[in-house]
């Protein structure tokens, strides 16, 4: 095994013939010394569409200050997020599931693109996970998955709650819960409902009332 770190990245920066390459790369703002040393692609899937994934570009900061403490060059890019949470219940749904391929493919395709030295992927929703482990598995490249960490409770009523969102064939719900609990810690559910009519209904049900009914 090559213990050559910058085995694969050489093919993009070194040599007369990459004097192009390297141009290109300098008027972004990297050195001949950044250009030396690994390169490290940074894989990320912050998006401002949905909370799971809006705190991974401060997270991405520090991971490249990382990658430079270690000796090496990031170099970030970017990929699709598609929330289920937000688009469920409308066509827009049907792209979720897509969205899981095209991210590894936008990941494979950069890794192969770029020809980087390694991998870390950010990634924090249902699709992303999966899709960046698909991408980084494909490349054979020394790789790393960071979960960005689970989406924070809210404040409602001077105390913290959140939200669990469910649906079924013609209603969508969301549930209050007390200090990140449970369905059966909560105490209203609010939603939509449909009726046989094609006209959209506002709920707000206690859950006593939900439970009796």
């Amino acid at each position: 095994m090559s213990s050559d770190l910058k085995r694969r990245s050489r093919t993009i920066t070194d040599g007369r013939t990459r004097a192009g390459a390297r141009a290109m790369l300098k008027a972004i703002g990297f050195t001949d010394e950044d250009l030396a040393k690994p390169i490290i692609g940074i894989a990320n899937t912050w998006i401002e569409t949905m909370p799971c994934n809006i705190n991974l570009r401060a997270l991405a900061a520090r991971v490249k200050e990382g990658v430079r403490a270690a000796g090496g060059t990031p170099m970030e890019f970017n990929t699709v997020a598609i929330a289920d949470g937000v688009t469920m219940g409308t066509e827009g749904m049907k792209a979720s599931l897509i969205s899981r391929d095209l991210i590894a493919d936008s990941i494979e395709l950069m890794g192969r693109g770029y020809m980087f030295d390694a991998i870390i992927a950010l990634v924090a929703c249902d699709k992303t996970i999966p899709g960046a482990a698909m991408g980084l598995t494909r490349l054979n490249i020394p790789g790393f998955l960071l979960y960005g960490g689970s989406i924070a409770p809210g404040h409602w009523r001077g105390s913290f709650r959140e939200a669990l969102v469910g649906l079924s064939e013609k209603t969508q719900f969301i549930v209050v819960t007390h200090n990140r609990g449970t369905i059966e810690a909560a105490d209203t559910i609010y939603g939509v409902t449909m009726g046989d009519d094609g006209a959209s209904r506002v709920l707000s049900l206690r859950l006593e009332e939900v439970r009796e009914g």
